[in-house]
């Protein structure tokens, strides 16, 4: 390892590095540079980000951990500590959240059945501390694990139950278990353990799953295997150091000093700094639009409803998708209209009537693929993650394109859609999809480095393949477009509550089920 140095823009000492175990967790959720950064508490950016907290608690499964802490360590009954949730400043989905994980981890861990086990308040932190400093410029290490620890009255076994929405949901990756049986096996302040545990508790199940159960030295040797390296890759950031823009840019205290955050002033066409420091997307303007608590319940990352999340024409749509990406990933000829009996790509269940005419509509497609434009690889980027810093709303927006592909001349947006119906509606599309206004905002701005490009919107039906362009050089389209988006994201940007506002959207609602103001049908009541 060489010499570790921070990045321009970052002033402190390695002095202290400090890791919990979900800043291993995967990859494509994560920043490795901020990380870095974050394990090193010593250091500041010189330039900060102020720190503008909401109204409403943004911490999900806090209040899972806060009353099973009441229950375990303070012996308050259960629906008094449920009770205390009302006084605190949490949205109403949320609340019913936690009563349902909570509910169903006493039920799954009743105390009679705890055995030897009891609840250990505090947590377990592995410690470091060296002679001197080390290439990293570090002299002590402290590691620990959130989750519910347990140990025997004699403190010769330990355990740890990690949280998890869904046990499907969260795969917890070889490091974070290797490194959590490090701080079972070793970490301080008691006695060290013979035997530990390691679990994962879907809060939405209300069950557990075991990912380690074994002897001390077994879990130290775990560690070596599958561990260490991981753990110095996470502190390194690697050599230069390695940014990925994304949703974890709104609260990264380095934000203002990455040179890899693209900033655009003025982008959401609103200027006030002091609103709550979020990211946005066109999914969350969508959202907000049919029902503000739906945008609150999907940004916290409340379980879904898989029956509407994954219904038949969102997974035919998906599918579709699925398979142009795949086909386009480094694609030198455009697509071919022979469309193979086995096309759905793996993961995805369609029936055979929706197999049958998601190959209609890839059979159309490929009379528009915009392969045709290109020349090389390069020219066509599948689904790129794109993130902005629009600084006058101090608001982190994201967006996906279907497609970017250069034609030659210019750049291209394309959005993909695929519809079973033969004809569209009479609501203009840059309102219909908030993603084809973002779309042409970015486009007029020549935020790509390319000119200014244009937007594509490719429709699959039945009967066709429909191409519609708009063009950011029309006044009238440009116009337009800054509208819906400086409308769509004004009233996001405003709401400090998102209050839930029933109707007949809620039969079709993937959080309905922790909404407590949901209407109903004559069923479900």
């Amino acid at each position: 390892m060489t010499t570790w140095h921070p990045p321009v823009g970052v002033s402190g000492d390695s002095g202290l590095i400090k890791v919990s175990v979900g800043m291993l967790g995967p990859a494509r959720y994560r920043c490795p540079a901020r990380d870095a950064l974050v394990a090193r508490p010593r250091y500041r950016a010189d330039t900060p980000v102020p720190r503008k907290p909401e109204v409403l608690e943004t911490f999900t499964n806090g209040a899972f951990m806060d009353v099973l802490d009441l229950v375990e360590h303070r012996g308050v009954a259960v629906g008094d500590a449920l009770g205390k949730l009302s006084r605190r400043s949490m949205h109403d989905s949320v609340r019913q959240w936690t009563e349902h994980a909570v509910a169903g981890y006493l039920e799954a861990f009743p105390a009679r059945l705890n055995g030897v086990l009891k609840p250990f308040r505090g947590r377990w932190v592995y410690e470091s501390v060296l002679a001197n400093a080390d290439q990293r410029g570090a002299r002590q290490y402290r590691i620990s694990a959130w989750g519910r620890c347990y140990r025997s009255v004699d403190g010769k076994v330990r355990e740890v139950r990690l949280p998890a929405n869904r046990l499907g949901g969260r795969t917890r990756t070889d490091a974070e278990i290797a490194v959590a049986a490090l701080v079972l096996a070793e970490g301080g302040p008691d006695a060290l353990p013979e035997q530990v545990t390691i679990r994962q508790f879907g809060m939405l199940e209300g069950r557990s799953v075991t990912l380690f159960d074994g002897s001390r030295k077994a879990a130290l040797d775990l560690y070596a295997v599958s561990g260490r390296d991981a753990l110095a890759q996470l502190v390194d950031a690697g050599d230069p150091f390695e940014y990925r823009p994304g949703a974890v840019c709104a609260d990264c205290p380095f934000a203002a000093v990455c040179p890899e955050l693209r900033r655009t002033p003025g982008l959401l066409g609103v200027r006030n700094r002091r609103r709550p420091r979020r990211s946005w997307s066109a999914t969350s303007a969508r959202n907000h639009a049919t029902c503000p608590a739906l945008d609150y319940g999907r940004r916290q990352r409340l379980p879904v409803d898989q029956k509407v999340e994954r219904g038949p024409a969102a997974e035919r749509g998906r599918a579709v998708h699925r398979y142009l990406e795949d086909r386009h990933h480094e694609a030198t000829c455009p697509c071919d209209t022979r469309i193979p009996t086995d096309w759905v790509p793996s993961g995805f269940d369609l029936t055979e009537d929706d197999r049958a005419l998601g190959a209609v509509l890839l059979r159309h497609h490929a009379v528009v693929c915009p392969v045709r434009h290109t020349t090389k690889p390069a020219d066509l980027r599948v689904e790129p993650n794109l993130v902005f810093d629009d600084v006058d709303a101090d608001t982190i927006v994201l967006t996906k394109p279907d497609l970017l592909y250069h034609d030659g001349t210019t750049w291209v947006w394309r959005e993909v859609k695929t519809s079973a119906w033969g004809r569209r509606g009479t609501r203009p599309w840059l309102e219909q999809y908030p993603q084809l206004a973002l779309a042409t905002v970015l486009a007029a701005r020549d935020e790509f480095g390319l000119g200014i490009g244009r937007v594509e919107l490719e429709v699959l039906r039945p009967a066709g393949a429909d191409l519609y362009t708009l063009d950011p050089r029309t006044p009238e389209v440009r116009l337009h477009a800054e509208k819906v988006v400086r409308e769509s994201f004004g009233r996001w940007h405003d709401d400090d509550r998102f209050v839930p506002v029933p109707g007949r959207h809620c039969a079709d609602c993937e959080v309905a089920r922790w909404c407590s103001a949901r209407e109903t049908t004559e069923g479900d009541a």
